[in-house]
């Protein structure tokens, strides 16, 4: 009625685009936040957040009057954070960003100490929180793709039994998801805290598999703690965690998610299932760069398990590989 149409009209729009520095191309898929006027290059938290477009444009709807910056992060870089702008009732303001590729210098990482680090405990930690909100943050793309994007994509499951006259013939199953923006993160969060709640196993689904998005949440970090950082020769950091508590018949994980080092991307996940003190199972998730509305995009690509499913019968293995395929990625305008 006339006070809806009143109140949208008293809010703003913030758009733009960002572009580099050094020969003007679009900056594509970088994250960008609304932060206020008074915020440094470090701000993060609850700021509204989107990604921009293949063509670097980005947009900020439904904005209260005030005075506001545009920060854009791109993964391994330093953050860029705009001159403050003040918007008015009604007002549609443009905000351009330059970009320079000033790369992110982080303190040496080394091998920690086997401290227990919750998410309330990373400030003691500045290494660790800085690798931690890196990731973090990369992951945020891909969270903020399933909030714009429709897609489809295909897990591929190809297993076999190890029995003692040797494997089964192996067997295929297939699992199709549709990703709905309109729901995505709802249902992410709900799956996410029913698993930290209820544990990795549900029976009508199976065993559950976390992704990077779960790792890295704050929600993980609450039941779950950081306990070192190790750095290998070939480029990649890995952060460590593990359950807070040994629980039985509680199918909970632990593992490592493994970073590259000069993007902070992804690499790979390596879980191993425990009930109690009790080894389960190990799952290893490869990730790659998959090509989606003129860009790319870090996701899970493949993969390896080893599964002890039965309690009663420990000797009973199944053992496959897994593949992740993607397509028909659809931008949905927001309603």
């Amino acid at each position: 009625g006339t006070a809806s149409a009143h109140a949208h009209a008293q809010t703003s729009i913030i758009e733009g685009v960002a572009r580099a520095e050094e020969g003007g191309a679009p900056v594509a898929f970088a994250l960008v936040r609304l932060v206020g006027a008074e915020a440094t290059t470090s701000a993060s938290g609850a700021s509204p957040q989107g990604i921009t477009t293949a063509d670097g444009r980005y947009r900020f709807n439904g904005v209260a009057p005030g005075r506001y910056r545009v920060q854009l992060l791109r993964i391994g870089f330093r953050p860029v954070l705009s001159d403050p702008v003040q918007v008015a009732a009604g007002e549609a303001l443009q905000v351009t960003l330059t970009v320079a590729s000033q790369p992110l210098m982080l303190p040496a990482v080394n091998v920690t100490a086997d401290v227990c680090m919750t998410v309330k405990d990373l400030a003691a930690h500045p290494r660790i929180l800085t690798l931690w909100e890196q990731a973090r943050d990369g992951a945020s793309v891909r969270t903020e793709l399933m909030a714009r994007y429709r897609y489809h994509s295909l897990l591929r499951e190809v297993s076999y039994e190890l029995r003692a006259d040797g494997p089964t013939p192996p067997g295929t199953l297939d699992q199709q998801i549709v990703n709905e923006p309109k729901w995505a993160l709802s249902n992410a969060a709900r799956r996410r805290a029913h698993r930290l709640s209820r544990g990795y196993y549900a029976p009508n689904d199976g065993w559950g598999l976390p992704n990077e998005l779960d790792i890295l949440h704050e929600d993980f970090l609450t039941t779950h703690c950081i306990y070192s950082a190790a750095v290998r020769g070939d480029g990649e950091v890995g952060l460590r965690f593990r359950p807070l508590q040994v629980r039985r018949r509680f199918l909970d994980v632990g593992g490592t998610i493994w970073l590259d080092l000069a993007t902070f991307l992804a690499r790979r996940l390596e879980l191993e299932y425990v009930d109690g003190e009790e080894l389960r199972g190990t799952v290893r998730v490869d990730f790659g760069d998959v090509a989606f509305a003129g860009g790319t995009l870090r996701m899970p690509i493949g993969g390896e398990f080893a599964m002890r499913p039965s309690r009663s019968n420990p000797a009973r293995r199944t053992e496959g590989k897994l593949t992740f395929t993607y397509s028909g990625f659809e931008e949905v305008p927001p309603r």
